[in-house]
């Protein structure tokens, strides 16, 4: 159930102007409805956005993409990301790689020193 971003400052005493800017860093636009106080979190957003409290260091951003194919190694799709206007290839479970073709699908972006990679965040979409 959706929980508005005011109510989710207040239980865990961070400001909400703090939380909205997090929450505009770390979630992707699907999890997030309305705008300024009138912010909805969806249950996905709100597991990311309480672990993004606790360490926003190590918390990954997250995005939509379409996929649009199997890569040749079966650990990988390539997926669109409408944002960037890009496509990339993003890690999946070798046994979900058929059935995401077509599909939207949330993926963790993690940067580190290698460089960024791209990982299949499962149950939220």
């Amino acid at each position: 159930m959706k929980k508005r971003l005011t109510k989710i400052a207040e239980e865990n005493n961070v400001q909400f102007t703090d939380l909205l800017k997090l929450s505009d860093e770390k979630l992707s636009p699907s999890m997030v409805t309305g705008a300024g106080k009138n912010t909805w979190i969806s249950e996905d957003g709100q597991e990311i956005l309480i672990e993004a409290i606790e360490a926003p260091e190590a918390t990954a951003e997250h995005i939509n993409a379409k996929v649009i194919k199997v890569a040749p190694n079966k650990k990988y799709v390539y997926a669109y990301v409408r944002e960037d206007k890009s496509k990339i290839p993003v890690l999946v479970p070798k046994k979900f790689s058929q059935r995401l073709v077509g599909k939207t699908i949330t993926v963790e972006v993690i940067k580190d020193v290698n460089g960024v990679s791209y990982r299949y965040r499962r149950g939220a979409a």
